[in-house]
């Protein structure tokens, strides 16, 4: 099977910015020193669906010294890097299927091509593979699967998958929690905003929607930069959090109506639709920060809007009956489409309980079923972390 990405002339850029990643991820070097020395995945094939960026790259490179048979690599929506994807591609055991502006029929498509090669692991995020999987009748079962996201446990869920091998859910350990959601995600989607903008924070009414870990590390970091935050979640819990720790909180119509910057972070979908539009003041600017672009029903605002024009990269006006609605790079995941994602500290975190995660399925000892990173790993990758 043949790569599948934007431009492979790119490989020699994409292989320059790396040395800045690698030189700044301690753990998943100490992991690739294990996984050349026990080779946990020889002659396995690795089907893997994550944001194509530099950490990701990185981490791929740890894997292949544990030498596998094959590594395919899907890309995440609206966050290919193009030159990270060409210098993925250029190496001789692995098939990136990643362009920069995939739709959803494309990305699943690259999912059941991958599929249909009989694959040892699923390293799932979005939950992509894992459903994909499940879509259809299959000749061989994976060892197990790790999913990445909260979204990708809610679609599981949703779904009502019966699932024929274990999945460890990443985002379901402490660690990924409190450091990842809450720290990293805050702190990168307010850089991508300030990127993709160039406005100052301070002073914006900024409407966070969810206030998970990850949503109240958004709302935390653009309050201490200024901003009034409020935030609507469904849960009255999450609401009372919010509001004890500063926040503005009340019903979501009227707080977007005074909103000057509206951040989704909530797992699902269609969370701001035409209705929401409609509430909206006049200059507002929209931004999704979950895993899939599709927490914001871009169909309903282009179906309503009277035009669009792209102003700025990473920036697209329409107008609804005259009302002005900035929306910040096509709804998808905004720290990666317009900045370079989560810090790189962070990541090195997340992807050591990839793996490790995934060397504990080797033992083939667990149930069918979603359940939590193991203890011994989450510690494990916090002391070296702390090292």
């Amino acid at each position: 099977m043949k790569s599948i990405i934007d431009n492979f002339e790119l490989k020699s850029k994409g292989e320059q910015r790396q040395t800045w990643f690698e030189n700044q991820m301690p753990i998943l070097k100490s992991i690739e020193s294990r996984l050349e020395k026990e080779k946990p995945f020889k002659d396995m094939v690795i089907a893997i669906c994550m944001h194509v960026e530099p950490k990701t790259a990185y981490w791929i490179k740890g894997l292949l010294k544990s030498e596998p048979k094959h590594i395919y690599l899907v890309g995440c929506l609206g966050t290919t890097k193009e030159d990270t994807a060409a210098y993925l591609a250029s190496f001789k055991k692995v098939t990136v299927l990643a362009k920069r502006k995939d739709i959803l029929s494309e990305h699943m498509k690259y999912c059941d091509t991958v599929l249909k090669n009989e694959c040892h692991f699923l390293l799932d995020n979005g939950a992509s593979l894992i459903r994909s999987y499940h879509s259809k009748p299959r000749t061989y079962v994976p060892i197990g699967a790790n999913e990445e996201t909260r979204s990708g446990k809610l679609l599981i869920e949703k779904d009502n998958i019966e699932l024929m091998f274990p999945v460890i859910v990443i985002d379901d350990s402490p660690l990924k929690r409190l450091l990842e959601n809450a720290i990293g995600v805050g702190q990168s989607v307010v850089d991508a905003f300030m990127r993709s903008t160039s406005l100052l924070v301070g002073g914006k009414n900024v409407l966070v929607i969810g206030y998970g870990y990850c949503g109240s590390g958004v709302a935390r970091m653009f309050k201490g930069l200024g901003a009034n935050t409020h935030v609507y979640d469904k849960n009255p819990l999450f609401l009372l959090k919010a509001r004890s720790e500063g926040n503005i909180v009340g019903e979501l119509n009227s707080l977007l109506e005074v909103a000057d910057v509206v951040i989704t972070v909530t797992g699902e979908f269609d969370v701001l639709t035409e209705n929401e539009f409609k509430l909206m003041k006049d200059n507002v600017i929209i931004a999704n920060s979950g895993h899939y672009g599709f927490e914001i029903n871009v169909e309903d605002l282009e179906r309503i809007a009277d035009s669009k024009i792209k102003i700025k990269e990473f920036v697209d006006l329409y107008t609804v009956n005259g009302k002005r609605i900035n929306l910040l790079a096509g709804a998808a995941p905004l720290n990666l489409a317009a900045g370079d994602g989560n810090p790189i500290e962070i990541m090195d975190l997340g992807l050591g309980l990839q793996t490790l995660s995934a060397i504990r399925l080797l033992d083939r000892d667990l149930d069918n079923e979603m359940m939590i990173v193991p203890e011994e790993i989450t510690e494990e990758v916090s002391l070296s972390a702390l090292k």
